[in-house]
């Protein structure tokens, strides 16, 4: 930071460019404030300003394909459970690894959701 900014109350500098058509809206919009001089203005519309987020909503339907082939191999493991009287340590295993791999997909695809601040 130069020395000559260290001693002002707002230190932090930046900029911005704008095409014609949009300094004319920033201009139209200055006008109905009431303000005379842009920096308090977008200081204030930055600050103050609404902001909009955007949300998207976790669509499943991606994990549609992966999901029903883990789900079918839980349903054989079910079944076989509920023929038969025991359950080996390899059954437990495998229904153990279907479940990972279930919370596997849906975290890469909740990671894919881009996040709104």
């Amino acid at each position: 930071m130069s020395e000559a900014r260290a001693g002002r109350s707002r230190p932090v500098r930046k900029a911005l460019s704008f095409s014609a058509g949009e300094w004319e809206r920033v201009e139209r919009r200055m006008r109905a404030a009431g303000a005379r001089k842009f920096e308090p203005f977008a200081r204030a519309a930055v600050l103050d300003g609404e902001v909009r987020v955007q949300r998207v909503a976790f669509d499943p339907s991606v994990l549609r394909v992966e999901l029903a082939r883990i789900g079918n191999n839980i349903n054989q493991i079910a079944r076989h459970v509920n023929t038969e009287s025991g359950v080996t340590f390899e059954e437990m295993r495998a229904a153990r690894m279907l479940l990972t791999q279930v919370q596997a997909s849906i975290s890469r695809a909740l990671s894919q959701v881009p996040e709104g601040d």
